[in-house]
Order: C-alpha cells, then structure tokens, then sequence
C-alpha cells in the first residue's frame, strides 16, 4: 500500500510539474493598438474589398483589402465577420508594436443591405488590391 502511495505521489508530482518546463509558446506585445472606423460601403470585387469611409477631415476614403489576406489560419491578416447588428459595417484594424498586425471587417450578414456594393470588373484594380498593409490616414 505505501508503494501504490508513493508511486502515486511521484505521479502526480511530475505531472504538476511538466508545465514549468514547456516554452512559452505566445509573447505579449509590448504595445498593441486598434482603431474601430465605420464604414459608408463595402465594395465587392474578384480581387478583394474596398471600403469607403468618413476620414477625420470629413472626406470620403478608401482601403483596399485583398482576398490573400483571408483564409490564411494563423497567418491571416484580415477575417470578414458577419451580422446582423445595428453598428455593422465597420472595420476594426489592429497594430502590434507599431507595425499592422490585422484587420477585422464587420459587415451586414444579406448582401441586399445598402451597405454592399459590386465593383465593375472591367476597370484594372490590380495595383490597388496589392497592398501590403492598411493606409494611416484616418
């Protein structure tokens, strides 16, 4: 009986301690930011999304954000949310350590809603679409 004791002890002991000897896996950032921008429209093209917004200046800007942005796991910079609350659209971007990290784009679940629109393929918008990260100007 004190042997299963012991073994049971020594068990759970080196159980409770395995974790002290993981690598940590993620780091905090030291400085992360984020800027929430509503959007007037999100325009839909085989490249990607343009969005139109209000700047500081109450001008009308644009973001281009490439479909090579989504879908990437882990590695994405971009996820498209949908729904249905009465704030959509909006953009949220996020920057790590004073670098774009990525962007989170809120958008109206039916795309009957006013806030959706289709680009016309026949113009070339492929310099737009091939952007590295998201404008500063807001």
């Amino acid at each position: 009986m004190k042997k299963a004791g012991f073994v049971l002890a020594a068990t759970l002991l080196l159980l409770t301690s395995l974790p002290s000897f993981a690598q940590q896996a993620y780091v905090n950032p030291k400085d992360a930011y984020y800027k929430v921008v509503p959007i007037i429209k999100v325009w839909m093209h085989q490249l990607g999304y343009m969005i139109q917004f209000w700047t500081s200046k109450n001008q009308i800007a644009r973001m281009y954000i490439p479909l090579s942005w989504f879908n990437q796991g882990a590695n994405s910079k971009a996820d498209i949310i949908y729904g249905n609350e009465a704030g959509f659209p909006y953009v949220t971007i996020f920057w790590v350590d004073g670098k774009f990290d990525h962007i989170n784009l809120y958008v109206a679940n039916s795309y009957d809603s006013l806030s959706w629109g289709v680009l016309s393929q026949s113009t070339d918008l492929t310099t737009e679409f091939s952007v590295q990260e998201v404008p500063k100007e807001f």
